[in-house]
């Protein structure tokens, strides 16, 4: 048609003057074919002549799809035409065995199998994994080379891996990568990889194990546990008591011991005049246990009332000192305590310059973990002379005297009482 037009041109040139052309230019695509009115141009880039008027140009270029425009020319018009044409694409149905997979494509999770994705463009390749829990990742790849459908199925490998985690002993907390699991034995299944084990259990140091998995094994082991030391605190009564572990001394009360392992220990505490105390004491691990033993004196006490003051007293050959005056009471002395005596019969001795007799020793019987009281020990002492009005001079013992009368004794076993109004004087001797 277009060469028949160009012809009719020609023909009525020598009659009247044929208007100028439209000048066209073409570009797009590489290898992109242009077609005008069904008649084929030329491959763009192109430049050619049209009369004015109106033209059905038809784009095609090899990967993308047919174009079709509607061009309107004037006479003598200079027109430039860039065609973008939409790549040519198709659909391809990514599925798996089992489905439900998830397609990741560049870190994007696009969806789960079975999953059509538009726009795949023939030439070009893809890639993308396939995640499921249970089963190995697998890589898949697709491509087209037309506009054709295309379908991609993938068996999918299961990675499960039977595992059995076991401690000795049992009922150990079991944490698989930071998450409680139960306790042990623990049964189960995992994906193949690597985990990380930890096992708490009272009265144990917790252990922490690493463990690879690759999937179709079966991955049994069996982990001892550490037991923790146990501990002891150990007080007495009296304090200050050694401390003996299966007959090794290990402190002085009070103390703890926490290096223990878990087992039954006999404990003693042996302390100077005490009986030695002995405990079966079962250590746990972990624990700290707390006992208490008391001491039972293995000697007694001796408290001594001896009168009157002054007077030396010695215990068994030793020296205790002599008698003092109790300030609340010139009737009575001070008390004299001894302790730590072994049970059994002590000798006592009082003394004194002008006692008679100057000296006497009396048994007494000390009993083991009780204080002794024995009978008062009075020495007949002359502490005092008296001179009666009508001359007489006598030297005895004042045992008691008031305004009145004084009680006097001028021998052991004799005593009376004199009126202070027959006496010039009563004159207290030194006995210290």
């Amino acid at each position: 048609m277009i060469i028949g037009a160009l012809a009719a041109v020609g023909i009525l040139a020598g009659c009247s003057k044929a208007p100028e052309k439209a000048l066209v230019t073409v570009t797009g695509p590489a290898g992109m074919v242009l077609s005008v009115d069904d008649q084929k141009v030329g491959v763009a880039p192109v430049t050619f002549k049209l009369n004015g008027g109106t033209y059905l140009f038809k784009y095609h270029a090899p990967g993308y799809e047919r174009r079709w425009e509607t061009v309107k020319l004037k006479d003598a018009e200079q027109r430039k035409i860039h065609v973008d044409l939409k790549r040519e694409s198709a659909s391809v149905l990514i599925a798996t065995k089992p489905l439900g997979a998830q397609l990741v494509v560049d870190g994007r999770v696009l969806g789960a199998t079975p999953i059509v994705l538009d726009n795949v463009i023939p030439g070009n390749e893809y890639t993308g994994q396939l995640r499921m829990p249970g089963y190995a990742e697998r890589s898949v790849k697709w491509a087209v080379d037309s506009a054709r459908p295309k379908q991609v199925m993938i068996d999918l490998d299961a990675n499960m891996v039977k595992v059995e985690f076991l401690s000795k002993p049992a009922r150990a907390r079991l944490m698989i990568n930071g998450r409680e699991v139960g306790t042990t034995p623990y049964r189960g299944e995992l994906t193949e990889g690597k985990y990380k084990l930890r096992f708490e259990l009272a009265g144990y140091s917790p252990l922490e194990q690493t463990v690879t998995l690759s999937r179709g094994e079966k991955f049994k082991m069996e982990y001892p546990l550490t037991p923790l030391p146990g501990g002891i605190s150990i007080s007495s009564v009296p304090e200050g008591a050694a401390v003996y572990i299966n007959g090794r001394k290990r402190g002085v009360t009070p103390c703890v011991l926490t290096d223990l392992p878990a087992a039954v220990y006999e404990v003693r505490a042996e302390k100077d005049g005490y009986d030695p105390v002995t405990r079966k004491v079962e250590i746990a691990s972990g624990y700290k246990d707390e006992i208490k033993l008391v001491l039972l004196s293995s000697t007694g006490e001796l408290e001594l009332d001896i009168r009157p003051a002054g007077v030396e007293v010695l215990l068994d050959g030793k020296k205790l000192g002599k008698t003092e005056e109790n300030p609340e009471s010139k009737a009575v002395t001070k008390p004299i305590r001894v302790s730590g005596l072994a049970p059994g019969e002590h000798k006592v001795t009082v003394s004194h310059p002008r006692a008679y007799p100057p000296s006497r020793t009396v048994s007494v019987m000390v009993e083991k973990g009780k204080l002794t009281r024995p009978r008062t020990i009075t020495v007949w002492i002359a502490n005092c002379e008296i001179k009666y009005r009508d001359g007489r001079v006598e030297v005895g013992t004042l045992y008691q005297e008031d305004d009145n009368s004084i009680l006097f004794g001028p021998e052991p076993g004799i005593r009376y009482e004199v009126s202070r109004g027959d006496l010039e004087y009563v004159k207290r001797l030194n006995v210290e």
